[in-house]
């Protein structure tokens, strides 16, 4: 098998199914059109085994990981592709372990339960000389090369994982240890690029992208937008976002919605007590977590999507979905400087004061047009998931 069609097996963080966007779902679903894939899903653990028998989750897969259905699923994608997705047996919940060396031994324990799983499936589908592709889990990765006799592997990484809870003990040692171990390593922002280089020279930039299509049917122009107009926040409402800065809008512009579409996350202490005074604002709206196929709704009728993120390590590692969503749906986009954004220049504003933010969106107000809003949706569609998998596609060889 040529390289431009080999076998990939993706050993992911994010679990395939869910309710929200995710990069390796998405690059790994276009792939699949060239490539034979074993999706290796989220490695549940023992303790999301006994939540999910318990009825607390409802994304828990109990019968695939106690074996009483097929782990292996062969899912049907679209224009007749299709990929494999291989459900591993539950492992050890360990993150909790702050002693490196007992978290090691039994992460390579996981890594064991992993890589029998993976090997079973590997003769089952008859896989030969596959090209690896971990998905930000170094902490597994580091443990599973070996158990795989792995020599041709691609770490990619999206998120900052020194800021990831999960990870708070381990994740930044063993990534710094994983970084070295790698042929290749993939990462989705500049801001990342930034701190992953260093540890290995051969590191490239693939930006996530966006449905383009999906997002495009939103579209709708400016003189047949809603009156009074609506200014949108897609996203995880969390401690990334700076309050002071909602809490602005809100107010300056009273007769108008702020219209906040996206899961709660009470991931600091302090988030539930700015998201509930947020909430006595008349005109501000809290929507709920929506799938993307059910955000058109929102999208038509809003003016402008806001990114209004604070500024740290975090952040700074972030290339946000949204943009490219509110971009093919016609959005003119006020975002803080939270990280490089120089790609987007002159296409959309990039405020660095909570003042500055304001008279952004009281600039789009009066002075949007057709010819910018045609030019956002333009560039847009250069940045599908189709043109990004391509690009990743061409760092696999």
């Amino acid at each position: 098998m040529s390289s431009e069609h080999a076998d990939i097996i993706c050993v992911a963080n994010p679990s395939w199914e869910g309710d929200y966007v995710k990069s390796t779902v998405k690059i790994m679903a276009e792939l699949a059109a060239n490539h034979r894939i074993l999706y290796v899903d989220y490695q549940y653990t023992i303790k999301d085994l006994i939540w999910g028998m318990l009825g607390k989750s409802e994304y828990v897969p109990v019968k695939r990981m106690l074996g009483l259905e097929n782990p292996l699923r062969k899912l049907e994608l679209e224009d007749n592709t299709y990929i494999y997705i291989l459900t591993p047996p539950p492992i050890l919940s360990i993150n909790f372990i702050r002693s490196p060396a007992i978290y090691d031994f039994f992460a390579g324990w996981n890594a064991g339960i992993i890589a029998r799983s993976v090997k079973k499936a590997i003769k089952q589908i008859g896989i030969r000389n596959p090209k690896y592709v971990n998905a930000f889990t170094p902490q597994i990765g580091v443990f599973l090369q070996k158990k795989l006799n792995i020599t041709d592997e691609v770490y990619y990484c999206y998120d900052e994982i020194s800021t990831c809870l999960w990870a708070k003990n381990h994740g930044k040692r063993l990534e710094d240890k994983y970084l070295k171990m790698v042929d290749k390593v993939i990462v989705s922002s500049k801001g990342l690029y930034d701190t992953k280089h260093t540890a290995n020279e051969n590191c490239h930039i693939v930006n996530n992208g966006v449905d383009f299509d999906l997002f495009h049917q939103s579209f709708v122009k400016l003189e047949e937008k809603e009156k009074p107009k609506k200014i949108l926040y897609i996203g995880s409402i969390d401690s990334r976002l700076d309050y002071g800065i909602l809490t602005e809008i809100a107010i300056k512009f009273p007769n108008h919605s702020l219209v906040m579409v996206g899961r709660l996350v009470y991931d600091e202490p302090y988030v539930k007590e700015k998201i509930e005074k947020l909430k006595l604002i008349p005109n501000v709206i809290f929507e709920g977590a929506k799938a993307p196929e059910e955000l058109g709704a929102y999208l038509a009728q809003a003016t402008i999507g806001i990114i209004p993120f604070v500024k740290n390590d975090q952040t700074a590692a972030i290339y946000p979905m949204k943009i490219n969503e509110y971009l093919a749906a016609g959005l003119a986009v006020v975002s803080t400087d939270f990280a490089d954004l120089s790609t987007f220049k002159g296409l959309i504003d990039i405020a660095r004061t909570k003042e500055n933010f304001v008279s952004s969106i009281s600039d789009y107000f009066e002075n949007d047009n057709q010819g910018f809003q045609n030019k956002r949706v333009s560039i847009a569609k250069g940045n599908s998931w189709e043109k990004r998998a391509v690009e990743f596609s061409k760092l696999l060889r």
